[in-house]
């Protein structure tokens, strides 16, 4: 079993609690009812709902959070041309 991280659990914890929140309050805004009276249809469309929202902000967040822990550094510039086949020896003075 994987260990348990306190920081871990809190910000799972932290995320289910507003992802519910927030189906909780697309059915109020949708259908003017609570999520648990909704039928099975209308639970599908508020999850589709919730989920697009959550997608939508985890794709413009994303990229920029990889790019600065997945690369740090600025990109390392391309190495100089070298000369390129049989080339006459130079002779050292």
């Amino acid at each position: 079993m994987a260990e348990e991280v306190f920081a871990t659990n809190l910000l799972r914890w932290i995320s289910s609690e507003l992802y519910f929140s927030l189906g909780m309050q697309a059915s109020r805004e949708m259908y003017g009812k609570s999520y648990f009276s909704l039928g099975i249809a209308e639970k599908a469309a508020v999850d589709n709902a919730v989920g697009a929202a959550v997608r939508a902000n985890y794709q413009a967040i994303t990229p920029e959070l990889l790019t600065q822990v997945l690369d740090p550094e600025p990109p390392k510039a391309p190495p100089a041309k070298q000369p390129v086949g049989f080339q006459t020896p130079n002779p050292k003075p």
